[in-house]
């Protein structure tokens, strides 16, 4: 399941619990491209502590959208990633490898309202570098 949580317009807030099944994956997608069609850069926050899975359609959603957003990786400024799991803290430090225009963070769980204040820090109107 997904929820939006309260953020800026230029923040793109989540919190997942459960499974993550390829309808929250499109409801998710749906609510990025409304954030990216308003503002040039966009910050992510997602709060993955009561994530229980992700079923193969989301993945298969996910990696589709990724290779869909090759060119513009850059737009998404800051992601920040909320989770008390060592294996979720490793996965995101490899990924923002993958993504040298975007500042990505881990916090612990207690540490929600912390990763909203830096993801919002963001001036969702700067230029790309």
């Amino acid at each position: 399941m997904i929820e939006t949580l309260t953020s800026p317009p230029y923040v793109a807030a989540y919190r997942f619990t459960g499974q993550l099944s390829g309808e929250d994956y499109d409801a998710c997608i749906a609510d990025l491209e409304a954030r990216l069609a308003q503002f040039p850069r966009i910050a992510v926050l997602s709060d993955l502590s009561d994530m229980q899975g992700v079923s193969l359609e989301a993945i298969g959603k996910d990696l589709r959208y990724a290779a869909s957003k090759l060119g513009e990786f850059g737009r998404f400024a800051r992601a920040a990633i909320v989770t008390d799991k060592r294996w979720l803290v490793t996965v995101t430090e490899f990924a923002a490898h993958l993504m040298p225009n975007t500042e990505v963070r881990t916090f612990a769980q207690d540490e929600r309202i912390l990763a909203l204040a830096w993801v919002a820090e963001l001036d969702p109107h700067t230029p790309e570098p």
